[in-house]
C-alpha cells in the first residue's frame, strides 16, 4: 500500500470516529432544549396558577369579611341599618311601557326583498 492510500484510509477513520463521537452530542442536545423548553413552558404555568391562586385567596377573604357578609344581607334578605331608607323598585312584567314602537311581524322573504331594493 502505498503512503497516500494509507492516509486516505486514515482521515477516513478520524472522519468517521468525529462524527461516531458527535451523533450521540447532538441528540443529547436535542434533548436538553426540549426539556428546558419544557421546564419554561411550567414556569409560566407555575406563575399564572400563582396569580389564579392569589384572586382565590383574595376573593375567599373578601367573603370570610364581615363586609361581604353585609352586603349579601343586604342584597338578599332586605337588611338595613337603623336610620336607613329602603327603596324598592317593582319591574312591571308583561306590557312595555310604550319606549319601543311595536314591530308588526314580517315574513322572510318580504325582508329579503326590503333588504335588496329598498
Amino acid at each position: 500500500m502505498s503512503s497516500q492510500t494509507k492516509q486516505k484510509i486514515y482521515a477516513i477513520l478520524w472522519i468517521l470516529l468525529i462524527v461516531l463521537v458527535c451523533l450521540p452530542l447532538v441528540r443529547n442536545w436535542r434533548q436538553k432544549r426540549a426539556v428546558e423548553s419544557e421546564i419554561s413552558d411550567f414556569k409560566k404555568e407555575i406563575s399564572s396558577k400563582e396569580v389564579d391562586n392569589k384572586k382565590l385567596r383574595d376573593t375567599i377573604s373578601y367573603f370570610q369579611s364581615d363586609s361581604s357578609l353585609e352586603e349579601t344581607a343586604r342584597l338578599n334578605l332586605g337588611l338595613k341599618k337603623p336610620g336607613e331608607n329602603v327603596a324598592v323598585i317593582k319591574e312591571e312584567l308583561g306590557t312595555s311601557s310604550g319606549l319601543l314602537p311595536e314591530t308588526k311581524a314580517e315574513s322572510n322573504y318580504l325582508k329579503w326583498f326590503k333588504y335588496f331594493f329598498k
